[in-house]
């Protein structure tokens, strides 16, 4: 156990997927920043499911999305979250934590990003059933929901008005998700099942 003067994350190791670009390597990095190391390989006391295929984000009225587009960014989505936590469950099995990164778009939805929504809803569920499921193993799984835009700072505006946030400040991913993750990982929490909002205000805004 890290000493009170360590950093928070101090001797746990941490695997990220989509570490090797945009959100995921700052999220690791953020990580690495608050003491973790990060490893390609088990024993492992997190694993943050970071990854994103771009091709979820691309804008499609409901009416227009075909049974492919919803294979592409629902279905597929869904699959790489179930394959992450199935490999986590071996790779944590007695000792540790599981996040998956859920934008907020799935509390909120939105028009135009309807299956990637509707799967990121999916995971929060997934969360959920697996964190009842896998308590008496010893892994807690939880969701942290920063801002679309966090993930495609590229994309525009995908999500609801970010100029909404209470917070002056806009959260970053390096900073704001890293600490709100190593938080969660710390010795003695016991917060599971649950979905913490990363977005400085916006969801709860009228």
């Amino acid at each position: 156990m890290p000493s009170r003067d360590a950093p928070l994350l101090a001797g746990r190791s941490a695997f990220v997927t989509g570490r090797e670009s945009g959100f995921g390597r700052e999220l690791a990095l953020g990580l690495e920043d608050l003491g973790a190391s990060i490893a390609t390989e088990p024993p492992l006391d997190l694993v943050v499911h970071a990854d994103l295929d771009e091709a979820a984000l691309q804008r499609q009225a409901l009416a227009e999305t075909a049974a492919e587009d919803w294979d592409r960014r629902c279905e597929a989505v869904l699959q790489a979250a179930l394959q992450c936590a199935q490999s986590a469950f071996t790779a944590l099995r007695g000792r540790g934590l599981l996040v998956f990164v859920t934008p907020t778009v799935g509390i909120t939805g939105a028009p135009e990003l309807v299956p990637y929504a509707a799967a990121v809803e999916g995971i929060r569920a997934l969360a959920k059933s697996a964190a009842r499921q896998w308590g008496h193993h010893g892994i807690r799984v939880n969701c942290v929901a920063p801002p679309v835009e966090l993930l495609a700072p590229d994309a525009g505006r995908l999500g609801p008005d970010v100029a909404d946030r209470a917070l002056a400040d806009a959260p970053t991913v390096r900073d704001s998700v890293a600490s709100v993750i190593a938080l969660l990982a710390a010795p003695g929490s016991v917060v599971t099942g649950t979905t913490i909002v990363v977005d400085g205000g916006v969801v709860m805004a009228p």
